[in-house]
């Protein structure tokens, strides 16, 4: 199933799972569908199995969104208790859509803990009390692990909440991480089938290595301890002055120390020139991705200048991490999105996209954690192997065949949706639209104004970015991205009510130049070109603000 299929039947409102091999794009869809919803002011709830893959979509753990925390069981008391909390009572009651990502990692009898949750919160017998699920993940990724008194541990899709919620399934067929042309993907597919032969281990024999070759490669290791080691080390070696970035919060206390555990961002991150870092978000606008490695070739005051291996000179200027509820930020962690990249671990290279990996698998211990090391890595070429068992190639005999099943229902799902009418299928979108949208009445008046709109007010005023920001406990790039909304159907005049907001006269007729010479060659007013040719001292955000005071046509 194409990305685009599968965007088309979220829309539509079913339940969904959502699965494909590493590199797919699952997330990406996932932010597709999500920003389709915000648009249009659904409520809706973004959660995932563990913190860490939470934060690649700016949700909260499933634990913490349900308040089931790690309760392994639920008594009526403790239902009774959950709902006594208005805010998990109100939370069910206005959440229209709940994505749960990485849901290899759940255990079976937590997703029907929440869906019991819900459900009986919500005073409705429908699956999740009638709310539109989406299950994200890939069982060939890593299982659920279970703590020592927990109930016996299964996949999700052995959970009753699963039978009840007639998903349908989307099988992404489509690879953006690995190059068509390269090995690892049929190495990669071999073990996904269990069809290892002696040319899939020919492949991986070409990979290996003795020791490990240094330079500017990340190992994965499946302990934190090795890891731990081996950057502290590394970096010791560095004969350059260290700096020091220490990590910025506000909002909620608890959910604050949440985000800092769940981010791969350390609270404290020490950097020397020469130091191997990756970057650990996605910023396609800066030019990174979650897994870019480079080295620190200097320090400017936005924060450590990286240069990729394919060349590219990047300030990391800080990032933020935040928790959204309902368009409000509940709480943000701001932080430069760099860690050492020396070594990862296996488990916290989820989500990563590398393009020189070394893999040291000889202690695996699990079925999948090979698969998932190996797919961290772009290609064949850029992986090195270090050591090697067993269970590294092994994959879950369910999951053999469970896969299969899935792969068939998401054609048949495909094939349906070929057959029928482009105009139907629109109809139908646009009238669940209708049915989760907040329409005229008690939520509106309580609103006053939309979120757009209330930016629109602070604007008039003459507030500056950052007071907006605060006081919508906003980050300055949503306060933009209102601005150009509001210029965009001219609410504002950018001369007139937003002079105070225009960069500074010399900066701005650079700018605008840059602009107009970037517009003449390709007719585009894109701000990655304009940002190349003006180099590190213009940010992303600068740029944006610069371009509402410019007239290119």
């Amino acid at each position: 199933m194409t990305q685009k299929e599968a965007l088309d039947i979220l829309k539509l409102g079913h339940n969904v799972y959502l699965t494909g091999s590493a590199g797919s794009g699952k997330t990406y869809l996932l932010n597709q569908y999500i920003d389709y919803l915000r648009k249009y002011d659904v409520p809706l709830a973004v959660t995932a199995s563990t913190g860490i893959a939470a934060t690649h979509l700016n949700g909260m753990t499933i634990h913490s969104w349900s308040g089931l925390g790690i309760k392994d069981s639920l008594s009526e008391s403790d239902i009774d208790d959950i709902e006594s909390k208005k805010y998990l009572y109100d939370r069910f009651q206005n959440t229209k859509v709940l994505i749960i990502d990485e849901v290899s990692m759940l255990h079976h009898f937590r997703l029907d803990l929440v869906e019991r949750v819900v459900r009986t919160i919500k005073r409705n017998n429908l699956p999740f009390g009638g709310i539109q699920v989406i299950l994200c993940g890939d069982f060939f990724q890593l299982p659920p692990i279970s703590r020592s008194g927990e109930p016996e541990s299964h996949f999700v899709y052995m959970s009753q909440a699963w039978q009840d919620m007639n998903l349908k399934i989307c099988y992404l067929h489509e690879q953006h991480r690995q190059a068509d042309n390269d090995h690892l993907l049929s190495v990669l597919d071999d073990i996904r089938t269990n069809n290892v032969t002696e040319k899939t281990l020919e492949h991986l024999r070409s990979r290996y290595s003795k020791s490990s070759l240094g330079g500017d490669s990340t190992k994965l290791y499946t302990h934190n301890a090795d890891v731990d080691n081996i950057n502290n080390r590394e970096l010791a070696e560095i004969k350059e002055g260290e700096r020091k970035f220490e990590m910025t919060t506000r909002g909620n206390p608890n959910i604050v120390i949440t985000l800092k555990k769940s981010c791969l961002a350390p609270e404290t991150l020490y950097l020397k020139k020469g130091s191997f870092v990756m970057f650990v978000k996605n910023n396609y606008e800066s030019g990174y991705v979650n897994g870019t490695l480079g080295k620190v070739v200097d320090f400017e005051h936005a924060g450590p200048v990286v240069m990729t291996k394919n060349g590219k000179r990047i300030v990391a200027s800080p990032d933020s991490w935040a928790i959204e509820e309902d368009g409000k930020v509940k709480a943000e962690i701001s932080q430069v999105p760099l860690r050492l990249a020396w070594a990862i671990t296996v488990h916290k290279s989820q989500g990563m996209s590398l393009d020189a990996v070394e893999v040291d698998l000889s202690k695996s211990f699990e079925p999948g954690m090979g698969y998932v090391a190996l797919s961290r890595a772009r290609t064949l070429k850029g992986l090195t192997l270090l050591g090697l068992n067993k269970t590294a190639l092994q994959v879950h005999d369910k999951i053999l065949l469970f896969d299969k099943e899935l792969i068939t229902q998401s054609e048949g799902l495909s094939k349906g949706l070929q057959n029928m009418d482009k105009g139907e299928i629109k109809e139908l979108q646009e009238k669940y639209l209708e049915s989760v949208a907040p329409k005229d009445g008690k939520k509106k008046k309580k609103e006053k104004v939309s979120t757009v709109d209330q930016t629109l007010v602070f604007a008039k005023e003459g507030l500056s970015l950052k007071e907006m920001a605060d006081k919508r406990k906003m980050t300055i790039g949503t306060i933009i991205s209102h601005l150009e909304q509001l210029v965009e159907a001219g609410k504002l005049d950018p001369a007139k009510e937003l002079k105070h907001l225009r960069p500074d006269t010399m900066r701005m007729s650079k700018i605008e130049m840059a602009f107009k010479v970037i517009y003449d060659k390709t007719g585009s007013a894109a701000l990655s070109p304009v940002k190349t040719k003006l180099g590190h001292g213009f940010s992303f955000e600068e740029l944006r603000l610069a371009r509402l005071f410019i007239k290119l046509k």
